[in-house]
């Protein structure tokens, strides 16, 4: 199973109070509340897609020690609150098995743009390619077609919980949706 989200926001001391977490945790539970919506749903086998900011923690330690109490072969994107020499320590420790900046995937046949940022214009988007991101809370409503915030705070406002995107969500979701070319790219070129 493949599971996506981003913006967790570990260690991070507000984000209770901006963000809708407070229906279901306090900022006192915050964290051990993260790791619980994390292995509720991931499995030991499942791979997780985390789209950036992933924590505030100001020692490597407190965000190692974290990531290993959580289920699953974790793939993380930075963020713009990430820092790319913790990330390169996680991955040489075995802690993540990969972490990147932007990364092109398929969901089925489906070709898929992954990066924190919601991007206006992707990669293959005129034939049909999807964009998944994070960065913006739920609060991106700009985007047009087949782009999908998987953070876990949009995961609220369309499904009234926060949870992870799997695989099958999105497809649900991208097949709701209608195609739209952002630039000078036509289906025919």
């Amino acid at each position: 199973m493949k599971w996506f989200t981003s913006d967790l926001h570990h260690s991070h001391k507000n984000i209770v109070k901006f963000t809708n977490r407070g229906v279901e945790t306090a900022q006192e539970t915050h964290d051990e509340w993260l790791r619980n919506v994390w292995n509720s749903q991931v499995a030991k086998g499942d791979i997780v897609y985390h789209l950036g900011d992933f924590s505030f923690a100001k020692r490597y330690e407190d965000i190692a020690n974290f990531i290993k109490t959580l289920n699953g072969q974790k793939i993380f994107f930075k963020g713009n609150h990430d820092d790319r020499d913790v990330f390169e320590n996680l991955m040489h420790q075995q802690v993540i098995q990969a972490w990147y900046e932007y990364k092109e995937i398929k969901i089925g046949s489906v070709p898929v743009v992954l990066f924190h940022f919601p991007i206006g214009s992707w990669h293959k988007q005129g034939h049909g390619s999807w964009h998944l991101h994070g960065h913006s809370h739920g609060n991106y409503m700009d985007g047009k077609g087949f782009i999908l915030d998987v953070g876990i705070d949009n995961a609220y406002n369309l499904t009234g919980k926060h949870k992870f995107f799997a695989e099958e969500d999105i497809v649900r979701i991208m097949h709701s949706r209608d195609k739209h070319i952002a630039d000078h790219h036509r289906e025919n070129i």
